[in-house]
């Protein structure tokens, strides 16, 4: 075997977690609310002493850190969303960029940064003539080889918990779930905010262009890597700074084109990440989107508005505050938490993570913390905790 790894951790833990996320499904709890991170590379890079850009040099090496980065994890930071079988999963990543890359956006490879993308499209007559990217453009055209590649290092690989053989899977080809509307703000920049009030007929004709070469891409990764998907997150960070009516006119009807096209098969097949200030848009999140959950949602979202907005129409998951999360102490990432689970708890259906995205530097001590502060709260609710 080329790559040979064991992980401390005991089929006992994996059934635990698999068993909390299982039940959350429900909208109730197995034995405690779960506890989950978005935990990316940018978080490991510095404690492995590697530049951030080493990941991006070649697939091998990427593959081989995404393994040591994932047996730090399992090993080190209880959470119960990332290990529920004796797998490890892999698969081609770019950070944000993948689709911004494909549509022609300036992509920035720093040595110590997460990759970032400008804009290209300095003018609305530029935007009239935008074509639809072919599927395997740029980024696209490389996560098809990396995949295909990780595969062939996967069956390569030897990988054991505690001595017990596990596999590596590499995750389904897929878009990277970023949305059209925080797409078109890649590619055009802050002015199309502006666009979208001067010129609405023509903004309308790009988001159209970007949602069908969203669609075209992803039937084919569905034709390379065929299989149902268990279901399928947008992100459209981008939107949280405009009104519910701006919402419904450049987002809705996107976001809703994408999801009708995914060939999903889980009830949770609508999921959508924002951060920022959000609670505004909650109502056409339910209502017109009709999502199912609301993943890693902004810490800048009270928990009791979110718990009233969006509790028992989602699953919902978040929203400590991460720079609270890598600066404050553990007593204060503790209150933090309680705060969330008294509004949340009740809700059913949640899990107590980031919101979002876990901070380089955060201690382990810190994220400890919240599996701390959800045992404390299965503790103290006992049998009034929602449970199957």
């Amino acid at each position: 075997m080329r790559f040979s790894l064991d992980i401390d951790y005991s089929g006992e833990q994996m059934a635990q977690n698999r068993r909390r996320m299982e039940t959350r499904q429900t909208y109730k709890y197995f034995d405690r609310i779960p506890v989950g991170f978005c935990l990316v590379p940018r978080y490991f890079a510095p404690l492995f002493g590697i530049p951030y850009g080493e990941l991006f040099k070649d697939v091998e090496t990427q593959y081989y850190w995404q393994l040591q980065f994932a047996k730090y994890r399992i090993e080190n930071i209880p959470e119960d969303a990332y290990c529920c079988s004796p797998t490890v999963a892999v698969a081609p990543y770019f950070d944000n960029v993948i689709e911004a890359d494909a549509f022609g956006a300036e992509i920035i490879y720093p040595e110590n940064e997460t990759l970032f993308s400008r804009p290209t499209i300095k003018t609305v007559e530029e935007m009239d003539r935008f074509q639809i990217p072919e599927p395997d453009a740029g980024l696209w055209g490389t996560v098809c080889e990396w995949r295909a590649r990780m595969e062939e290092l996967a069956a390569e690989t030897r990988l054991t918990f505690n001595g017990r053989e596990g596999k590596v899977v590499v995750g389904q080809l897929g878009i990277s779930g970023i949305g059209p509307h925080m797409t078109a703000i890649d590619l055009v920049g802050e002015n199309f905010y502006a666009w979208m009030l001067e010129c609405p007929e023509r903004c309308h004709l790009f988001m159209e262009k970007i949602t069908r070469g969203l669609i075209r891409a992803q039937r084919r990764f569905a034709e390379i890597d065929p299989g149902p998907r268990a279901g399928f997150g947008l992100a459209e960070d981008s939107a949280q700074v405009i009104s519910p009516e701006l919402f419904k006119e450049f987002v809705v009807p996107y976001d809703n084109m994408l999801y009708d096209a995914m060939d999903t098969v889980s009830a949770d097949g609508r999921g959508m990440h924002m951060c920022g200030q959000s609670a505004h848009l909650h109502e056409a999140l339910v209502n017109d989107l009709k999502i199912t959950s609301f993943n890693l949602f902004g810490y800048q979202v009270p928990p009791e508005v979110a718990a009233k907005n969006l509790g028992g129409k989602a699953l919902l998951t978040g929203n400590i505050n991460p720079m609270l999360m890598r600066d404050g102490t553990r007593a204060e990432v503790g209150a933090a938490a309680r705060k969330a689970l008294d509004s949340l708890a009740p809700c059913g259906g949640f899990m107590l993570a980031d919101g979002a995205n876990v901070c380089p530097g955060t201690p382990l001590e810190n994220l400890a913390e919240l599996t701390a502060a959800a045992q404390r709260k299965a503790d103290e609710l006992g049998e009034a905790l929602p449970s199957p």
